[in-house]
């Protein structure tokens, strides 16, 4: 694939993370060439399984009060236990990592009760010997949720939850077909699903199959520190690097996802994370691929979960 159309895939899905729905013209004139460029581009990504436009739905809107960030440690092919990992419903990601640990997953539950069931079923997978776990507290920032856009409603209608399940199949599905399917008018679909968004329901992003046509790598970070961590946080939120950042309870005090384009710039971010002043500890990791990564549990909404997707991240 050239340099310049993998720099405009890079910028299209840049855009398409912070508004899924934007429109052709819109995408077009931020991106500064021709709408059909950027329609055949957006066809091509979508099509070609790089990229998946979705609606991502507030955890606490699904009535999942209780997520964890697992490192699994294994004695057999990490590809085989991953793919044993994507089969229950209670994993929302699980990636290859190098580094201290073998596999990355995240579980996301209704309560403490269920969560431990949840991961006494993983503990029981084969190959599986051990597994260190960190509960979230607060996520800070994710390309898909953040504390500042924390739903201003969680009590849905009918209807709502089956415009949600049609967007989380397709997250640019016109207001006509949303209608059509629904038996409602246009303006109606409209109506409610800017209100969806409006209130933080929901966000309609797009959840992209890194490396295959985005250059990023990922590099995940637990740190530990000591005194006032709210200097840190509000630095890591404002770092463009920092994908993800969750304050945690177990090995770790912070959890944090970093990008990047080469394995130097994620040297230079970790160095200069590491020299803050409250950072008594840090270890990290590498995702090395993105075996699942689904936002609508499926029995959340009474609706089909998104679809699991086999990765590769370098």
């Amino acid at each position: 694939m050239a340099r310049g159309t993998r720099s405009l895939d890079d910028a299209l899905i840049g855009l398409l993370r912070t508004d899924g729905r934007a429109s052709i013209s819109s995408l077009a004139r931020r991106l500064g060439v021709p709408r059909p460029v950027v329609r055949e581009r957006l066809r091509r990504l979508v099509t070609e399984g790089h990229v998946t436009v979705t609606a991502v739905a507030d955890p606490a809107v699904l009535g999942l009060q209780t997520l964890c960030h697992l490192a699994v440690h294994i004695d057999r092919s990490p590809r085989e236990v991953a793919h044993a990992l994507t089969a229950l419903a209670d994993t929302s990601l699980v990636t290859i990592t190098s580094g201290p640990h073998d596999l990355v997953v995240e579980v996301r539950s209704r309560g403490q009760s269920e969560m431990f069931d949840a991961i006494a079923r993983i503990r029981a997978i084969p190959g599986i010997t051990h597994v260190t776990t960190l509960l979230y507290v607060d996520v800070h920032k994710s390309p898909y949720s953040s504390l500042d856009s924390r739903p201003q409603r969680t009590v849905l209608d009918g209807l709502d939850q089956r415009i949600i399940g049609i967007l989380q199949a397709d997250g640019r599905a016109s207001f006509t077909a949303i209608g059509q399917e629904l038996g409602i008018s246009e303006s109606t679909a409209r109506t409610r699903v800017r209100r969806l968004v409006a209130d933080h329901v929901i966000r309609i992003t797009a959840v992209p199959k890194r490396n295959t046509v985005t250059q990023s790598l990922a590099l995940g970070m637990g740190i530990n520190v000591s005194g006032d961590t709210a200097p840190l946080i509000a630095d890591l939120i404002r770092r463009s690097e920092v994908e993800f950042l969750a304050t945690s309870i177990g090995a770790f005090d912070l959890l944090v996802t970093l990008s990047g384009d080469s394995l130097e710039a994620l040297r230079r971010v970790t160095d200069d994370i590491r020299s803050a002043e409250s950072v008594t500890r840090m270890e990290s990791w590498i995702h090395l691929s993105i075996i699942k990564e689904s936002y609508s549990p499926p029995d959340a909404l009474g609706v089909a979960p998104a679809t699991s997707r086999d990765t590769g991240t370098a």
